[in-house]
């Protein structure tokens, strides 16, 4: 269990709530920086520097609209198949054998668990990528319902994800906790009438005040009781 005595305030988060959905990538896993050099090491192909928005303008795609978007925005040469290739051969090593769970993850959705919450993971990631490493990490079978934006044709800019799961595990969006760390989806999330719990992400620090005024509560780690806003 946690490390930290926080077991009761967390069961006052959980009041009225039937099922939580957690995004990966920012919230349970630290994999931001790897997209960081991901990006250095693909525009430097082309002889360009990464953009200086150019996280904020992706973080909510899907993988297919990422690479749409890269290509026509940046006007890369290259197809979008090549480009799809290209991140997933630079990142799946990383996810695969290097890529941590944040300190704390697997004792909350053990927590969880043990409160009889259902529980489903809502990413834009692809499934080559997400599923090692959520299991290396000892992450992947606490999880009943696994959904990607991808095999939807959605992005996290619309609730479509949430809903869906949500309506797998049979609750109301206002009975389900959904926790994510990027501002787009967190503002998607509160405003399709879900219940929000932040999670902090460096490469996000900028959007901090915003997206708590979107949430019900918020972490600053999982080792830390979360802060009821």
């Amino acid at each position: 269990m946690f490390r930290y005595n926080i077991g009761m305030k967390l069961q006052k988060m959980l009041s009225g709530i039937k099922a939580c959905i957690f995004d990966m990538d920012g919230t349970l896993v630290d994999s931001l920086g790897m997209w960081s050099d991901i990006d250095r090491r693909f525009f430097a192909r082309y002889g360009m520097e990464t953009p200086a928005d150019y996280e904020k303008k992706i973080n909510h795609m899907s993988f297919l609209e990422m690479a749409q978007f890269t290509k026509e925005e940046y006007q890369i040469p290259d197809s979008v198949e090549t480009i799809m290739e290209l991140w997933t051969e630079w990142s799946k090593e990383e996810y695969e054998s290097e890529i941590q769970a944040k300190p704390g993850a697997q004792e909350l959705l053990q927590f969880l668990k043990e409160q009889g919450i259902p529980l489903s993971l809502a990413t834009t990631n692809r499934k080559e990528l997400y599923e090692p490493c959520l299991r290396r990490n000892h992450l992947y079978a606490y999880f009943d319902h696994i959904m990607n934006v991808n095999e939807i044709n959605s992005t996290k800019s619309e609730p479509k994800i949430y809903q869906l799961l949500a309506a797998k595990m049979n609750v109301k969006p206002e009975e389900t906790l959904v926790f994510e760390d990027i501002l787009i989806a967190v503002n998607t999330a509160h405003q399709a009438g879900f219940k929000v719990a932040a999670v902090y992400d460096k490469r996000n620090e900028r959007d901090q005040q915003k997206i708590k005024t979107l949430s019900d509560f918020y972490f600053k780690s999982f080792l830390e009781e979360p802060e009821k806003l």
